[in-house]
């Protein structure tokens, strides 16, 4: 799916951009962004979610994922935070 017509899926990804905006050196699981990033933006949501938004913003080459030394996938930005600044 290339696309999301979900405005929930949608309205998350855009907080999460949003979010990595304002801390381009982040990286965390979809747990402790469902748990941490999201509802200090004021977003409850399912990790189920927060994966489809995940999904959606790789899409677009907006977040990466990576898999740490201990198995765990971790999410980050693509972007340098000089290249925010620049918009």
């Amino acid at each position: 799916m290339s696309e999301f017509n979900d405005s929930e899926v949608k309205q998350v990804a855009d907080q999460i951009e949003c979010y990595l905006k304002s801390h381009p050196k982040a990286a965390d699981s979809i747990e402790g962004i469902t748990k941490w990033w999201l509802p200090g933006r004021g977003i409850e949501t399912s990790s189920v979610i927060v994966q489809q938004a995940l999904n959606y913003l790789g899409s677009k080459s907006i977040v990466k994922c990576t898999t740490n030394l201990s198995g765990n996938k971790v999410y980050s930005s693509y972007k340098a935070k000089a290249e925010y600044q620049a918009k």
